[in-house]
């Protein structure tokens, strides 16, 4: 992976896997896909805390840590913690708490997902002081929250949904775009965005590129 030059890849998290040979994404992978990674592709591998429980814990750990090795998976993720979802804490927090582990271990960006637990998110960060760049995906929350998670030295990844004023405030060095699981291609998030800066949508593609140069396939 060191020094690789990586210039088509502009969606740092997808949940589909594009047709042909030019792999404009970093697909989000986990245990129970049943595609095989392919080549001329990258991935994250992760435990999401809504595909957490007690009995398949264990099973995903493993997974997770078999493919850490292979050098298409350039993060970590999606990890993180959900208020919402059925999974308690203390399992989510269990397995959050592994992966920024393995995150520091092999030197990988963590993705995060993240709903009603900034708090406890930003406690982790000030306990674990993770050497390795933090990245919030799928952010939508308002201008306050987000200069507090860039004070903290987050990243911060857009996709569809988010207020106008957000996308204005993050700087050129700590943005990322992404598909997530939007019907909208890469582009189109790509062209809204640069209209939202009030960039022209080549010069935000170059920013965003060389944002996922320096974070996911450093040298």
């Amino acid at each position: 992976m060191e020094g690789k030059m990586i210039n088509a890849i502009l969606d740092i998290h997808a949940h589909k896997q594009e047709a042909g040979s030019e792999c404009k994404s970093i697909i989000n992978y986990w245990l129970s896909e049943g595609s095989s990674f392919q080549e001329g592709c990258y991935y994250s591998v992760g435990i999401h805390p809504w595909k957490l429980t007690v009995a398949n814990f264990d099973q995903q750990l493993d997974f997770l840590i078999e493919r850490l090795p292979d050098k298409r998976v350039v993060a970590i993720g999606e990890a993180g913690l959900d208020r919402l979802t059925d999974t308690s804490m203390a399992l989510q927090t269990l397995a959050f708490v592994m992966q920024i582990q393995l995150s520091e271990t092999y030197g990988l960006p963590l993705i995060i997902h993240c709903v009603k637990a900034m708090d406890q998110l930003l406690a982790a960060k000030k306990q674990f002081q993770p050497k390795q760049p933090w990245i919030w995906h799928g952010f939508r929350g308002k201008p306050e929250q987000a200069a507090q998670l860039l004070k903290q030295g987050f990243y911060l990844s857009l996709g569809e949904h988010y207020p106008d004023e957000t996308m204005k405030l993050i700087p050129d060095d700590r943005l990322f775009l992404e598909t997530d699981e939007s019907s909208l291609d890469i582009e189109e998030i790509l062209c809204r965005a640069a209209e939202v800066r009030g960039v022209e949508a080549e010069v935000l593609r170059e920013t965003v590129c060389g944002n996922i140069q320096n974070v996911f396939f450093k040298a």
